[in-house]
């Protein structure tokens, strides 16, 4: 059975990727495929870019939804939710990347009448995708890139962003290989906490009124204890996802697996990420209280879940400042210092 999730893809990514034909990426990427008993078929890809070289490894772990890691647009334009340079980066690290259980590395999206981008679930995904598969998975694969290529094992990193910043620490906690953790602009705190803050935050901006947020909150309530009734289910679906995804992302919160580990994390957060802001600095205050000093939290107060600044006018007219490059430029420089 094949079902269809529809997700707002930004338009940031078009800028971090060249155009061309599909041949173009597939050459760029060596794929290689790990055969388990248990996750199946596991697809990682490792970026060409003087790939014998002996180099620190860097895991990219990228957001939710089933897309592709690349997707071509109607019209033949790619894009991607991964948030490196990895043509520069790759010149000093191994960079590789892991496809979602039975999700290509590239394909063309859908459009749906309304206007949204969407991709067909591929058979396969919503029985293995889970918090406990992208973990499993990224720890199966650094085991097996170590062996491969000549990795500096003095400096492995496993780097997401969003929904692969919960996945992150919950890599390091199971591989011990890992000396390196980045997080952006994720949370802390339960996954399924960030659909109350939301109606919280709309609500303090005045875009709903305090009891249509409520009402909204009573009713998020009752479907997350759909949820937590039945965990494993991998044929109920809340917001184009099954339970038994939702369940296994907040079982357990990043923050408690970040709070295991001692190696140096890096936690990047946007000031203007509405409710990701709000438990990410929990996460800082947790670590004082507990006397931990491996956590370096990095905000930039006027970005958003997309490192986009925007600026207004006088005369109303807005302007997007990209502060990508300068993210990701502090986040290498704070790998050579750790």
């Amino acid at each position: 059975m094949k079902s269809t999730f529809y997700f707002f893809v930004p338009l940031l990514f078009l800028s971090k990727i060249t155009c061309g034909q599909q041949e173009d990426i597939t050459d760029k990427w060596k794929t290689v495929r790990i055969e388990d008993s248990t996750l199946g078929k596991v697809d990682y890809h490792i970026y060409r870019k003087k790939m014998d070289d002996h180099k620190p490894l860097i895991v990219y772990l990228q957001g939710s939804t089933n897309f592709p890691l690349f997707w071509i647009n109607p019209d033949g334009r790619y894009s991607s939710g991964i948030t490196l340079n990895v043509d520069s980066i790759s010149t000093d690290y191994h960079v590789v990347l892991i496809s979602k259980p039975n999700t290509p590395l590239v394909d063309r999206i859908r459009i749906a009448p309304s206007g949204r981008k969407h991709y067909p679930m591929q058979e396969g995904y919503r029985e293995k995708y889970s918090l406990d598969w992208r973990a499993d998975s990224a720890d199966r694969v650094i085991d097996d890139v170590i062996k491969k290529l000549d990795v500096d094992s003095s400096t492995v990193i496993v780097w997401g962003h969003s929904e692969g910043s919960q996945v992150a620490p919950a890599v390091a906690v199971k591989n011990k290989k890992v000396t390196h953790v980045i997080a952006m602009m994720g949370n802390s705190l339960n996954h399924l906490y960030d659909f109350i803050l939301s109606e919280r935050v709309s609500a303090f901006h005045g875009e709903k009124s305090n009891e249509e947020a409520q009402s909204n909150i009573d009713s998020l309530y009752a479907e997350f204890e759909k949820v937590y009734q039945d965990p494993k289910s991998t044929t109920k679906e809340w917001f184009g996802e099954t339970y038994y995804k939702w369940s296994s992302f907040s079982l357990t919160s990043p923050l408690e697996n970040m709070l295991k580990l001692d190696i140096p994390i890096l936690y990047v957060a946007g000031g203007e990420d509405r409710q990701s802001i709000l438990n990410m600095d929990y996460a800082k205050l947790e670590f004082l209280r507990k006397g931990k000093n491996n956590l370096t939290y990095k905000v930039y107060p006027n970005c958003d879940h997309f490192f986009l600044e925007t600026k207004t006018d006088e005369s109303g007219k807005k302007e997007w400042i990209d502060h990508l490059d300068e993210v990701n430029a502090f986040a290498l420089e704070w790998i050579t210092k750790k």
